[in-house]
C-alpha cells in the first residue's frame, strides 16, 4: 500500500492507495499532532509514502511513524514527469507540483490550466507536450477578508457570503462584492489569456474554496480533493 499526504496551509489531506485505487482518505486541521496519520500507518503495511508540505510544520519523522524507508518529499530533487521551465525551482510549491502531475495523469497530451482555490489561489499551466510554464499566486478568499480588516482602521472582519449584486450598496456588501467578483473576474481573465494563446485547453478548478464559484463557472471541470492525491501518487510511481 502507498500513502500520499498533502500538508496544506490550513488542512492536511491524506490518501491511502492499493495499486492505483484510493481505498482510504481523511483530512484534519494542521497541528503538530498527526495521530491520524500514525493510526493509518499502524493499521496498514505502508510500502512507500510521498508528501507535499507547504505548512509551517516539519514532518521529517514520517519514516519513524511509518516504519518504511521509502519516504519521498516533493521537492526539486525528485524526478518529474514533465519539463520544468520554472526559473526558481527550489521555491516551486510541492502542492503545485502535485497538481500538475494530476493534470498530466488525468489529461495526457493536453494543454491544462489548473486553478487551486485554497488559502492562496494558484494557477499552473502545463502544455500538451508536458512543459510546465508556471502560472500565478494570489490571495484566497479568507486571506482577502482578513487583509481588509487587518490593514485598515475601520473595515470589519466578516465571514464569506455570496454578494446579492455586483454593485455593493453597503460596506458589508461592497466587501463581499469586491472579494467574490474580484476573484471571479481574475479567474475568467486568466482563463481568457490562455484560451487566446493556445487553441485548446482544459481548465481544472480544485481546492477547498472551489465550491464557492461552481455556479458561476459551470462550463469548467471541477475536481474533488482526490485530484491532488492522485497527482502525488502518480509522482510517487514515477520515482519508485
Amino acid at each position: 500500500m502507498y500513502l500520499a499526504i498533502d500538508f496544506g496551509n490550513t488542512k492536511t489531506k491524506y490518501f491511502l492507495f492499493s495499486d492505483e485505487e484510493i481505498i482510504g482518505k481523511g483530512n484534519f486541521y494542521n497541528n503538530l499532532n498527526i495521530k491520524e496519520i500514525e493510526e493509518v500507518c499502524e493499521k496498514n503495511e505502508i510500502d512507500a509514502i510521498i508528501y507535499a508540505n507547504v505548512s509551517k510544520y516539519n514532518y521529517n519523522d514520517l519514516k519513524k511513524i511509518s516504519k518504511t524507508k521509502l519516504v519521498f518529499e516533493v521537492n526539486e530533487n525528485l524526478k518529474l514527469p514533465f519539463k520544468n521551465r520554472y526559473k526558481t525551482r527550489v521555491t516551486l510549491g510541492p502542492d503545485r507540483i502535485g497538481l500538475v502531475c494530476g493534470a498530466i495523469k488525468k489529461y495526457p497530451d493536453t494543454n491544462v490550466l489548473v486553478i487551486d482555490l485554497g488559502s492562496c489561489i494558484t494557477y499552473d499551466f502545463i502544455t500538451s507536450n508536458k512543459i510546465y510554464k508556471g502560472g500565478a499566486i494570489t490571495p484566497g478568499f479568507n486571506m482577502r477578508y482578513k487583509s481588509l480588516n487587518e490593514y485598515t482602521g475601520k473595515l470589519p472582519m466578516i465571514d464569506f457570503n455570496v454578494p446579492k449584486r455586483y454593485n455593493g450598496d453597503s460596506t458589508f456588501e461592497s466587501i463581499h462584492s469586491g472579494i467574490y467578483y474580484g476573484i471571479l473576474d481574475e479567474i475568467r481573465g486568466r482563463i481568457n489569456y490562455y484560451e487566446k494563446k493556445f487553441d485548446t485547453i482544459k481548465v481544472i478548478i480544485t481546492g477547498g474554496d472551489s465550491n464557492k464559484l461552481s455556479k458561476r463557472l459551470k462550463n469548467r471541470i471541477f475536481a474533488d480533493s482526490n485530484f491532488i492525491g492522485e497527482g502525488l501518487f502518480y509522482l510517487l510511481e514515477f520515482n519508485l
